[in-house]
């Protein structure tokens, strides 16, 4: 199911395009999710991109790993997928192209510390059990301040707003 295509408005048509393929983890432990906090307060999905010969699912539990510490996290159903197109920071290209496939996931246990990259660090992300309306309340009031909004924000919140309807659809039944 498509959650969303996002695109950079001062993008020109055409372009040459570097093109990514990322992955994403919703883990539910009751009414809470996991997702990465932010030092600014907004909040992403665990996940990143899948690395040569990786499939989805071990690029998804190698970036459990590395994120949050998790181990044993088993990867379920493709929930759905989001587009983005942004100015690529390569010369030989025009725009970064990155779509992101999400999947239900279960299990999971702290097995050790995270391993973030440089930008994740200087973020401070941090692993942190909310509520999809708590996440929600979080990314709307980042996006509508002037902290610098980051570029996945607008995709996340987009997830978020998905999940909060499936929850609406389920107790409607």
């Amino acid at each position: 199911m498509h959650l969303g295509t996002f695109r950079d408005p001062t993008l020109r048509p055409g372009g040459r395009v570097i093109e990514r393929i990322a992955v994403r983890g919703v883990l539910f432990d009751g009414p809470r999710l996991l997702l990465l906090g932010s030092r600014h307060g907004d909040f992403k999905f665990p996940g990143g991109g899948v690395e040569a010969g990786e499939s989805f699912a071990s690029a998804l539990v190698r970036e459990f790993g590395e994120e949050c510490g998790y181990g044993d996290v088993v990867v379920g159903a493709e929930l759905g997928w989001t587009r983005e197109e942004v100015p690529a920071a390569e010369p030989a290209y025009d725009v970064f192209g990155m779509t992101s496939h999400y999947f239900g996931c279960s299990g999971g246990v702290v097995v050790g510390s995270q391993q973030l990259e440089g930008y994740e660090a200087e973020l401070e992300l941090t692993p942190r059990w909310v509520t999809v309306a708590d996440a929600l309340a979080a990314n709307r009031a980042v996006l509508a301040s002037d902290v610098g909004v980051m570029r996945w924000l607008a995709r996340e919140t987009a997830v978020l707003e998905w999940l909060e309807g499936q929850a609406s659809s389920t107790k409607l039944s």
